[in-house]
């Protein structure tokens, strides 16, 4: 009952690319992290304000939408490196071990399809949204800044992807 979910000696990659890459994931969860903290404390900034002063954050509302796709898809990779995504075994629980490693393999290509088509996408996305000078309502920042850190966090959940593909079709350690 009390078993540690994920324990932090279990993820130590053996390859160097393997090494840059966790260190890599590891940076962006922790800035995912710190944009949470930050989100949560404006929040609670404007709420008390809210209610003790009658002065609420402006805009708080859009800081907090840009903020948490933000943060979550900074925390993508790593959650794909320390194989922390949800997996729904329900069918394959009985099946040989070659078989679910073959099932493992193909859904981290597939993640790794879908992660470089999505950074790609938010880059044309941003750049239209920048050149068009597209901004929130309230603050008038401009919307591409959320925008930016989603293509670097994307592209790097595709490489976690391919690398954890590459570990488990080569069998090689972490």
């Amino acid at each position: 009952m009390a078993d540690a979910i994920f324990v932090d000696r279990d993820v130590q990659p053996a390859v160097l690319a393997g090494r840059v890459l966790n260190k890599t994931c590891r940076a962006f969860a922790i800035g995912s992290g710190i944009t949470l903290i930050l989100m949560a404390l404006m929040s609670l900034t404007s709420i008390v304000g809210r209610s003790v002063f009658g002065k609420p954050i402006l805009g708080d509302y859009e800081l907090v939408q840009m903020m948490s796709a933000v943060a979550i898809t900074m925390a993508l990779p790593f959650c794909q490196m320390i194989r922390g995504h949800i997996i729904v075994d329900f069918f394959t629980t009985a099946t040989p071990p070659k078989f679910n490693r073959a099932c493992d393999i193909v859904a981290s290509l597939v993640l790794a399809v879908a992660a470089f088509v999505f950074s790609w996408r938010i880059a044309i996305g941003m750049f239209d949204l920048r050149e068009n000078r597209d901004a929130s309502m309230l603050l008038n920042l401009p919307t591409w800044w959320g925008y930016a850190p989603m293509v670097p966090s994307f592209f790097l959940l595709g490489c976690a992807a391919l690398y954890t593909a590459w570990v488990d079709f080569t069998g090689a350690a972490k």
